[in-house]
């Protein structure tokens, strides 16, 4: 059984990472097309493709934290998906007309994908260079409102100071953004000897599905409950919320708890609509406590519809006092996240007792 949850699970790593390459290569194409001929439509439409690549990488989060290929010590997940960040360390900020990379012109005199990333983290866990919400940062701007988005104009690529070395920023974070998902399809891709897929499927299927258990209840928990809603919850502070330059948080989070879903229940929709479907963590469940599978499905359903119910903006629903309404779906979220992460836990344990 457990083999076939592990191969099963493979697939859907690699798919899913395979949807999020091709995205993020129309995202680079549009971001060239923008910086070489400035306007409003076509900032708009890196946007409307930045959102579009969101989500399906959002739905592979759920596959960190056990020293895969995303996050060993030399996985790019920091350089794709790194936050909270100082943005000032990338461009101007309000109150900072010369901060950032892209006005440090002695210092940095070519901005080139190199440099981009040889500086990610170097000063520091928030002086994030690149990635999607780098990205993010130069598309919209500062979010300085209460009831929208950043509001960058489309002109600070066309005659705003170093505008040449913003727009070289720009598409460098597109292409890096690419070619840091290519290098995650590459070690999960089928029947490629050596990769790091190869020899997932060719260890232990147990101590493999306690891997897939571990990252289920670290994303579940201290990740998606703790970090990206708890830590907004406690300070209120827009930037502690996940992607705060474009007010989009709220999808965020509905995209970790289906990618969190598929993982469980073994299945994963591809950008074409085909569906991928096999043995999930749910089997596990079946096997070793059916007379609880129900508590499970019901405990699954609970945490995709209490993210659901979040209002949005995210910015907005953690401020108020302990009863305001978004504050009391955001803890009510958290309660179903932390009980369905305990859950895993139990899971693991199931399956480490009968080996």
């Amino acid at each position: 059984m457990t083999r076939g949850i592990v191969s099963n699970y493979a697939k859907i790593v690699y798919a899913s990472y395979l949807d999020s390459l091709t995205l993020a290569r129309e995202l680079e194409k549009a971001l060239h097309a923008f910086v070489k001929d400035p306007t409003a439509a076509g900032q708009e439409e890196c946007k409307k493709i930045w959102l579009e690549a969101r989500r399906p990488y959002l739905q592979t989060e759920a596959y960190r934290f056990y020293a895969g290929p995303i996050d060993d010590k030399d996985g790019p997940e920091s350089m794709i998906n790194g936050w909270p960040m100082d943005e000032s360390y990338i461009d101007s900020v309000d109150g900072a007309p010369e901060s950032g990379i892209i006005h440090q012109t002695e210092l940095y005199p070519e901005i080139s994908k190199e440099l981009i990333a040889s500086l990610n983290e170097k000063a520091g866990e928030t002086a994030i260079t690149s990635g999607f919400h780098a990205i993010e940062f130069l598309l919209w701007g500062q979010d300085q409102s209460d009831d929208g988005p950043g509001d960058r104009p489309f002109s600070d690529y066309i005659d705003a100071p170093n505008a040449k070395r913003r727009s070289a920023y720009l598409v460098a974070c597109g292409e890096l953004l690419g070619d840091h998902l290519e290098s995650l399809v590459k070690e999960w891709a089928p029947d490629q000897p050596g990769n790091y897929r190869a020899g997932f499927e060719a260890k232990d299927p147990v101590l493999a599905t306690r891997e897939i258990l571990y990252g289920l209840h670290v994303m579940s928990g201290k990740e998606l409950a703790g970090e990206r809603m708890l830590v907004a919850w406690d300070t209120q502070d827009r930037e502690d919320e996940h992607s705060c330059f474009s007010d989009t948080t709220h999808f965020d989070h509905q995209r970790d708890a289906m990618g969190i879903e598929n993982v469980y229940r073994g299945r994963y929709r591809k950008q074409n609509g085909e569906m991928i479907s096999g043995s999930g963590i749910r089997a596990l469940v079946r096997v070793f406590q059916p007379d609880r599978l129900a508590e499970f499905d019901r405990k699954m359903v609970e945490v995709t519809k209490s993210i659901a119910a979040i209002p949005s903006p995210f910015e907005s629903a953690v401020l108020g006092g302990e009863d305001a309404p978004g504050r009391v779906a955001i803890l009510h979220a958290v309660e179903h996240l932390e009980d369905f992460a305990a859950m895993m836990a139990e899971v693991d344990q199931w399956l480490l007792s009968r080996r």
